[in-house]
């Protein structure tokens, strides 16, 4: 299957949840708007086809095996890239995807799936301009979800607790964001991304994150007359 063409640019932000994925892809769609960039928006469990049921299912569906797991998340993505990425990359709209195919893809590989086989279910999906990581500590990731949400949001997938490490939720966690930490970075270093970290303000993380999209955007951006 050939490889799909891209007209448009694909903005990729990647890491594990808890580091701010979301609230900068965000404030990235803002900032690329208000200097006249078309913008289109992607996310994990999003598509019309099958977010609803992931969704609605995502505790039994995390009792899944991993490859039943992996089948619905890449289909999940394949029918977002058909009918929303793939026509506005052609129509020359910038797409800022919070996550892409890399975290289902890391999060299996942790389980002991195959690697090979789980980048042979996108292996033809559009390649991305850039993949910014963000990174953060795995006890500042638990300091912010038990923030954010709480300490009941440690579900048992979520805090790879299906791996056995422990049977504590918050000592799961951690172990869990370090195994995913390690393997982001991995991909980063393998494949040149930049890594951000999110340990400063979210002013100063969104500066470092527009430092490596303004280069790739440049000529899309509306110059002022004045």
């Amino acid at each position: 299957m050939e490889l799909m063409k891209i007209s448009g640019r694909l903005i990729v932000l990647e890491g594990p949840d808890g580091v701010g994925r979301t609230s900068h892809a965000r404030l990235l769609s803002q900032r690329l708007e208000a200097q006249g960039v078309a913008t289109a928006n992607f996310g994990l469990a999003r598509s019309a086809l099958i977010s609803e049921h992931i969704e609605a299912n995502s505790g039994q569906l995390h009792n899944f095996g991993p490859r039943t797991r992996a089948l619905l998340y890449a289909t999940d993505m394949w029918d977002q890239v058909v009918h929303h990425i793939q026509p506005a990359l052609d129509a020359g709209f910038v797409v800022v995807a919070d996550r892409f195919s890399y975290t289902p893809i890391i999060r299996e590989s942790v389980r002991g799936t195959s690697k090979e086989w789980l980048n042979g279910l996108y292996s033809s999906a559009p390649v991305p301009d850039t993949v910014i990581v963000l990174d953060a500590g795995p006890k500042r990731i638990l300091h912010r979800v038990i923030y954010t949400d709480g300490i009941a949001e440690l579900k048992g997938y979520e805090s790879g607790m299906d791996l056995g490490h422990s049977n504590i939720p918050t000592v799961s966690f951690l172990h869990y964001q370090k195994l995913l930490r390690g393997k982001f970075k991995q991909l980063a270093k393998e494949n040149n991304f930049p890594i951000v970290s999110t340990k400063g303000t979210f002013e100063d993380t969104h500066e470092e994150i527009w430092k490596n999209v303004e280069p790739i955007v440049s000529d899309l951006i509306v110059k002022s007359s004045n």
